[in-house]
């Protein structure tokens, strides 16, 4: 499919001798009536019929946001190559359908490698990969017991793993749906449980700690991060609940003598996370219950944050499907 795409592509080039340079326009800069030359990764493609034949229904996208677009005139390229988690560079003009801006592209082509930068079609967290990295370690230091200290260094001190967990996302779309997501939400996870702790004096922090870094690891594996996030096989088939627990339990059987009562509380609380209904067991420990609602909170604040982006402020969002609800959002006025 590739080799037929940068064949498509070089053909292209013909048309591009008329169009000017310019920089791409973000996603999140378009307004209507805008006529556009920009870059964006392809989210999702459908082949739709209407009338007058066959048209392309597109979802593009870019560090900033997404936009639905249209190619009426489909050509061999948008029937056949064109395809999901792609980068395309597109021509076209923004319009506006059911008072949502969407894009009518007239010209559509496959990006070549040296044409875009990843940083501009993904979306990064805005805390560098050495800041999230001292924040998991200055949490995995605060642990007492030696065994689950350990533990936690035995994935931090594997580069390779590191690596992936720095740049793995958390979400396909939800929240912390962006390059370093994961390990920015879970050391906020850890960080709330602690501070959540501070009221509860018979609450276990070391448990807090683990289960708040480690609940949600198994993402690593779960999306593939390469110009679009997406599920990859044994994340849909296994799921990263599963995932952690079987990593966990293999390097714990790798510390001399770890207790295996201790090793059943740990894999509790990455099993029960999720809560009541999307989880193996429900929570039965109390740091348990503090893992699973600050998992809650800094998912659904992220979320939120996100919509909020979206909304001139003060007022409503669209409709939240996920949420079965709209939206208000105040404005913040601006501290001195």
């Amino acid at each position: 499919m590739i080799l037929s795409c940068k064949i498509q592509s070089l053909a292209f080039y013909k048309y591009e001798l008329y169009i000017s340079p310019m920089e791409s326009v973000k996603i999140k800069d378009l307004t209507v009536g805008d006529n556009v030359t920009a870059f964006y990764s392809v989210r999702r493609r459908d082949i739709r019929e209407y009338s007058k034949g066959k048209f392309v229904s597109l979802e593009l996208g870019d560090a900033t946001g997404r936009i639905p677009a249209v190619v009426w005139e489909p050509d061999h390229f948008c029937l056949t190559d064109l395809d999901a988690g792609i980068v395309v560079k597109v021509k076209g003009s923004v319009g506006e359908y059911h008072n949502r801006k969407q894009m009518t592209i007239s010209r559509i082509r496959l990006a070549l490698d040296d044409e875009y930068s990843l940083e501009d079609i993904l979306m990064h967290s805005p805390q560098s990969p050495e800041q999230r990295r001292n924040r998991i370690i200055n949490l995995t230091e605060k642990v007492e017991n030696t065994y689950i200290k350990q533990l936690l260094e035995s994935f931090w001190k594997d580069e390779e793993f590191l690596d992936k967990f720095l740049t793995a996302a958390a979400g396909k779309l939800w929240h912390h749906a962006y390059i370093g997501g994961l390990s920015e939400h879970s050391a906020n996870v850890a960080e709330l449980t602690l501070r959540v702790a501070q009221g509860y004096d018979f609450l276990n922090n070391d448990y807090l700690i683990f289960g708040g870094l480690l609940h949600d690891i198994g993402k690593v594996e779960t999306y593939s991060v390469k110009t679009s996030i997406d599920y990859t096989d044994v994340g849909r088939l296994v799921g990263h609940i599963c995932i952690a627990d079987t990593w966990i339990y293999e390097r714990a059987h790798k510390i001399e003598t770890f207790p295996e009562s201790l090793l059943t509380k740990l894999r509790h609380l990455i099993l029960s996370h999720q809560g009541e209904y999307e989880t193996p067991v429900q929570p039965m420990m109390p740091e348990a219950f503090i893992i699973y609602y600050c998992d809650e909170i800094d998912s659904k604040m992220a979320a939120l944050d996100r919509i909020r982006t979206k909304v001139e402020t003060p007022g409503w969002s669209d409709y939240v499907k996920l949420l079965e609800r709209f939206l208000y959002f105040d404005s913040v006025e601006e501290k001195k």
